[in-house]
């Protein structure tokens, strides 16, 4: 067989390994060493500690800035539930919903007021599971209990049951991640 060259032919670039080939051949009364070597030869075991330590470290970050990005916004909004009323002096730019796979849908919108103009806008950025927000109206809201607090009337009403539930049900899967990257990470040091 020619190095370099197709070879013509059923079988010619499919060869496999069979018992036979490790055996003594009786023209030679040798065995071939090398296949043998190859066939008996442990595989390195995959993921070692530092890996695990790594994926430990990236599904904490995870973990940590989901709590720290979504969990305050979520607080505020649970604690101002029926406060929120229609702020005439702000008005909704830019709202979009973006639905992602048919279950994660990323909200944003832009607040700016219309009584200053030169104000800098508020962003309201919020995400849900299994629900999409094409259509529905972009209505600002102020809460009457802390008049800082300002958000979309979908938000923090229509929505807020929902953006709970997915804030639980993420932090549940990113704890549920780290924990057994870490209790892996364990294991591999120990063994």
């Amino acid at each position: 067989m020619t190095f370099g060259k197709r070879q013509s032919g059923v079988g010619a670039s499919a060869q496999t390994f069979s018992a036979e080939m490790a055996t003594v051949r009786p023209d030679t009364a040798r065995t071939d060493t090398a296949r043998s070597d190859v066939a008996t030869e442990d595989r390195p075991v995959k993921g070692g500690p530092i890996r695990w330590a790594i994926a430990t470290l990236v599904c904490g970050a995870f973990l940590y800035g989901f709590l720290t990005s979504y969990g305050p916004d979520l607080r505020r909004d649970r604690h101002l539930v029926g406060t929120w009323q229609p702020a005439y002096d702000l008005r909704a730019t830019e709202g979009k919903c973006k639905r992602t796979n048919f279950v994660i849908t990323n909200c944003t919108a832009t607040i700016v007021s219309v009584a200053q103009p030169d104000r800098a806008p508020i962003k309201v950025d919020f995400f849900m599971l299994f629900a999409g927000g094409g259509g529905e109206a972009i209505v600002p809201v102020r809460s009457t209990a802390d008049r800082a607090a300002v958000s979309i009337h979908y938000a923090v009403e229509t929505k807020l049951w929902n953006r709970t539930l997915t804030f639980v049900f993420g932090t549940v899967i990113l704890a549920l991640m780290t924990a057994a990257a870490a209790l892996t990470f364990w294991k591999k040091v120990n063994s």
